[in-house]
């Protein structure tokens, strides 16, 4: 009796390994065909701008140091640049934009060069005339060595916060 029973784990355990073995190979098999099909054509490097995904950006900065002027410049020309934003500061055209609400201080009122407190609203503006909605707000300390890296925070911060809210929009 031991034996029969024996013989039919051992068959068992034969099946078991055996479908196993199946399944991994059946698997493998896909993986391997479909990896050639995704090296045909590399991305660009350079993203086209497409109609659904630019947003209108305006940035306005308020303060009167040096440090910040220079980050809110730095910013206009980042988003200038960009294939996923056009700036347009212009108040008088009646389109749904993101605002940029920057204001600076120096960080020492009696050392204006060393360093600058920033605040950042994030604001949808449906339009001349509407009320903006504020979808973020950031807050912080910059000298003039880390601008560019604020500028490259912001500018991400940007983008996250236009795919967030992209249907305000539409």
């Amino acid at each position: 009796m031991k034996t029969a029973s024996f013989i039919s784990c051992s068959l068992c355990l034969l099946l078991l390994f055996s479908t196993a073995a199946a399944h991994a190979a059946g698997s493998a098999a896909p993986a391997a065909s479909a990896a050639p099909a995704q090296t045909a054509k590399p991305a660009p490097d350079n993203p086209e701008k497409s109609v659904d995904r630019i947003t209108v950006v305006s940035i306005q900065h308020e303060g009167s140091d040096s440090i910040g002027a220079n980050l809110a410049m730095r910013l206009k020309e980042r988003f200038n640049q960009s294939n996923l934003f056009t700036l347009n500061d212009d108040e008088e055209k009646d389109i749904p934009k993101l605002r940029l609400l920057l204001s600076t201080e120096p960080e020492f009122p009696g050392r204006p060069n060393v360093g600058s407190i920033y605040s950042v609203c994030w604001v949808f503006s449906q339009g001349k005339g509407y009320l903006g909605y504020l979808l973020s707000r950031d807050l912080g300390a910059v000298n003039t060595d880390d601008i560019a890296d604020l500028v490259n925070k912001l500018t991400e911060r940007t983008d996250g916060i236009a795919a967030r809210y992209g249907n305000l929009w539409k």
